[in-house]
């Protein structure tokens, strides 16, 4: 819990920077027209980001709860996650 309430604690920036740097990117869903959520693994949490455009971001949210991989689960290789 104490990894997640540091995250939540960075400016959105460094929050980016600590996601490429320590997270394994794990699926990605369409938003809008032209939008895209990517999510995360990152240490004992899991982080979405939007991308409304390439150059843009916003974190929508980090969490533990596996009901937001609900969208992604049909994306996700769990064998990955386990080795």
């Amino acid at each position: 819990m104490r990894a997640l309430a540091a995250f939540n604690q960075l400016p959105p920036p460094a929050q980016l920077t600590y996601v490429w740097e320590q997270g394994y990117y794990l699926a990605a869903r369409p938003v809008g027209a032209a939008g895209l959520v990517r999510v995360y693994e990152v240490d004992v949490f899991f982080v979405e980001i939007h991308f409304p455009t390439p150059s843009d971001f916003e974190i929508l949210r980090a969490f533990h709860e596996s009901v937001y991989l609900q969208p992604y689960l049909d994306q996700i290789d769990l064998a990955s996650l386990l080795s």
